[in-house]
């Protein structure tokens, strides 16, 4: 675990208690141990053999919602999220990973077809389930958490409709999609506005079928060998597909594919993360010119920034340049303040996660807006379920969902 690259990291926080500041979960709870200095302190306590690799201590680490807040705010510096992966992977090598979620990463994560009869079991077996609010599906990688709104599964997965994409005369150049889980599964009409917005400027759009699960979930839980073999796999894929981009349409998938990819990979992942773009950095960087005559749409729209886009990969600008040329947007108090989700963090804390939501669905109302876009169906899911519970009548979308009804309205 000792390695000179942590040994860096961890000497470089100077124990000022800036991060209290702005975790979201310090806020809410106060509890030292769920902050970054505090984290730190345990790795420090780890290293010296004062404390000792114990389920306790995973928790205090998963209690982490890895929003990156805190590496933005530090003076000194620190790189916090590769010191709480370290130890989490160096929790993996001495208790080892629980056994539900390491059957479902390296049995069926890695295995798609196998991994969609789980989930088509799970979502049949849910509907039996009475639930407090309406929803048929849990969030992956576990399905068997009641008392929260999720989406039903789609009927028709991504991979499969867009098995074979209808070819574009004459392309202005081709780009691969990467899916992701969420919108594979639950959020195809993400795709469909990807796609269409795409195909509507001329682009070749690529759906590799033997694409997998980004990692994130497994990498989350510390379990590096089914990461490394996610990665391998999509890498391999987006090679062989040669396109001249990768777009992907999920923050967190983003920037795991951007960041995680070349730690785990080494240099051969540069080239592949190299053609990633967000779909909205990848519209304003190629396309700006070509979509400011719209018709702007006659909704109220406010917008949410995602942690792993804001902070991870400092995109912030262009979702806000698309929303302004497609409707009328009306910015909400600190829109990049955490919705609450997290992916991991939300299924092993999630009265802590709607807790910290709160904050997110008020700003969310007070805006006055009809529609809440964001850049991250995680997101969009989490606000779903905060806004069900409200019982508000606000709609969640995507940034590319708002551009592709005003490109549609647009003559």
């Amino acid at each position: 675990m000792i390695a000179p690259a942590f040994e860096t990291e961890i000497n470089k926080c100077a124990k000022c208690g800036k991060c209290r500041s702005i975790c979201p979960v310090f806020i809410e709870t106060g509890n030292e141990s769920m902050v970054a200095r505090g984290r730190i302190s345990l790795a420090e306590s780890l290293r010296s053999g004062e404390i000792f690799h114990t389920e306790l201590l995973r928790d205090y680490l998963l209690s982490c919602k890895k929003c990156l807040r805190c590496s933005s705010i530090c003076p000194s510096g620190v790189d916090y999220d590769f010191i709480i992966q370290t130890m989490l992977d160096d929790m993996t090598k001495h208790i080892g990973i629980w056994f539900i979620p390491r059957i479902i990463f390296r049995l069926f994560l890695t295995r798609r077809w196998l991994f969609n009869i789980l989930l088509k079991a799970a979502a049949s077996f849910q509907r039996l389930v009475p639930l407090k609010r309406q929803g048929t599906m849990r969030h992956l990688p576990f399905m068997l958490m009641g008392g929260r709104w999720i989406p039903p599964l789609a009927k028709r997965t991504v991979l499969n409709k867009y098995r074979n994409p209808g070819k574009i005369p004459h392309p202005r150049m081709r780009v691969g999609f990467y899916v992701g889980c969420l919108i594979n599964y639950v959020y195809t009409d993400i795709a469909d506005a990807v796609i269409e917005v795409l195909n509507h400027l001329e682009v070749e759009v690529i759906v590799p079928p033997k694409q997998l699960c980004c990692g994130i979930p497994a990498r989350s839980l510390g379990d590096v060998k089914t990461a490394q073999k996610l990665a391998e796999v999509n890498l391999q894929v987006f090679e062989e597909a040669n396109v001249d981009f990768i777009i992907n349409a999920c923050a967190t998938c983003g920037r795991t594919l951007k960041r995680d990819y070349p730690r785990i990979l080494g240099n051969r992942a540069l080239k592949f993360s190299g053609k990633l773009y967000d779909i909205s950095e990848f519209i304003e960087k190629y396309f700006a010119h070509e979509t400011k005559a719209l018709k702007i749409l006659n909704t109220k729209i406010t917008y949410h920034d995602p942690c792993h886009l804001y902070w991870g990969q400092n995109i912030s600008k262009q979702p806000r340049d698309i929303l302004r040329r497609s409707a009328r947007l009306q910015e909400m108090e600190t829109p990049e303040r955490c919705c609450g989700g997290g992916g991991v963090f939300n299924l092993l804390h999630y009265d802590l996660s709607m807790k910290i939501g709160e904050y997110k669905a008020r700003a969310i109302e007070k805006s006055g807006a009809e529609v809440v876009a964001t850049g991250c169906p995680g997101c969009r899911l989490q606000i779903e379920d905060l806004l069900a519970a409200r019982g508000s009548e606000v709609k969640c979308t995507h940034t590319i969902q708002v551009l592709r009804d005003a490109l549609l309205t647009t003559p």
